[in-house]
């Protein structure tokens, strides 16, 4: 099996690592991340926040005193693409020394199973096999979720109707669950795996409109940038505030 590897642009300009690097530590003091923290499950799907998120984690392993693994959830939805996907996890925690858990599902036989969609039901299955991982308190879950999943759950949520919670967008620490790239953009995220020499896989999926979220991110998220270049920003400002009144 063939294993494809996307990569973004590259910048002479702008140093993304440090950027990364810099707001990669602002969330982790300012949220407590990894306060009393032993080891820390990657949810590593290959894409590139996860890789720029495993990366970035291990490279400060041993200063701030945690272990680092991976877990990757195969949903035996996209077949070779899928395939290809785990093949190349695999080989990224083999050169980069991290453990590497995998597990695969049927996850359109088990939607059915439990009367939901496909999305909800590779939610559910995903944070079971990551919180199965886990087996007290010292150790965390740490997801790729950044700047611009906030402002696209925020947009989402104001268009279906919403209170103050569904404003407040990602939460970056849920229960055992921290979101260290939270205040990075996915443009950054990239820069920091061109300069980092970082390939990464693409899922088929994102690239459609077919879902709502994609239609925000290919169609509402760039026309917000026209009207204000910093709107990544000001969303993650009105969601802050948001989460301190909900």
């Amino acid at each position: 099996l063939n294993i494809l590897f996307a990569r973004p642009w590259s910048t002479e300009m702008t140093n993304y690592t440090e950027i990364v690097k810099a707001k990669f530590l602002s969330a982790v003091d300012k949220y407590s991340m990894l306060k009393n923290t032993d080891s820390v499950v990657v949810g590593f799907s290959g894409g590139a926040d996860s890789v720029c998120l495993l990366h970035i984690l291990k490279s400060f392993e041993k200063e701030l005193s945690y272990k680092v693994s991976a877990a990757h959830l195969n949903h035996g939805i996209r077949g070779d693409e899928a395939n290809r996907d785990e093949c190349f996890c695999r080989s990224f925690c083999e050169t980069n020394d991290v453990v590497f858990n995998v597990k695969s599902i049927d996850c359109i036989s088990l939607a059915k199973e439990h009367n939901e969609t496909v999305e909800e039901c590779g939610r559910r299955e995903r944070y079971a096999f990551f919180n199965s991982l886990c087996s007290d308190n010292t150790q965390k879950i740490a997801t790729a979720h950044n700047a611009n999943d906030n402002a696209e759950t925020v947009i989402f949520n104001l268009c279906r109707g919403t209170a103050l919670k569904g404003i407040s967008g990602i939460p970056p620490v849920r229960d055992n669950i921290i979101r260290p790239l939270i205040l990075c953009s996915r443009e950054e995220i990239e820069g920091y795996c061109s300069e980092n020499n970082l390939s990464f896989v693409t899922d088929s999926t994102n690239l459609s409109d077919e879902y709502t979220r994609n239609n925000i991110r290919h169609n509402v998220l760039p026309n917000l940038e026209k009207i204000n270049s910093s709107y990544l920003s000001k969303i993650t400002e009105f969601s802050e505030y948001a989460s301190d009144l909900s």
